[in-house]
């Protein structure tokens, strides 16, 4: 039977208690490609937050880890208001006039979260990465 990431849209991977509070330029692993694939990330949602952001919010970029780690979004500034316990956070390049080009996450490599501005106070969160594999 055929895996489902390759036949439709489908969450790719899960991470719980991701660290929004940790040293700027500190990147974490969200999902490796497996040998022989190619990942198509089409949105991240982030959620269950563990508390509402510090006056100095978290800034984080998503993409290819072990570079730039920007590919997919550059900087996306993390807003949770008081309500963070009913929140959740939806993130994905928005299609203007022109259509949005993407990177393709090629086998083997990962496809990462780096943060680029620590939130001031400790913020934890879940990140689901939503995709295809080709």
């Amino acid at each position: 039977m055929a895996d489902a990431k390759e036949k439709t849209i489908a969450l790719i991977s899960s991470t719980a208690a991701c660290n929004l509070a940790a040293v700027a330029t500190t990147e974490k692993v969200l999902y490796t490609v497996p040998t022989g694939k190619t990942l198509v990330v089409t949105n991240v949602i982030l959620r269950e937050f563990s508390a509402d952001e510090h006056a100095t919010p978290p800034i984080i970029t998503l993409g290819i880890g072990g570079g730039d780690c920007d590919e997919y979004l550059g900087d996306q500034t993390i807003n949770v208001t008081a309500n963070y316990a009913e929140e959740y956070l939806m993130l994905r390049p928005i299609q203007a006039a022109t259509p949005v080009t993407g990177d393709y996450v090629p086998a083997a490599s990962s496809f990462s979260m780096e943060i680029t501005q620590a939130n001031g106070a400790a913020l934890t969160c879940t990140i689901d990465v939503f995709g295809y594999l080709f």
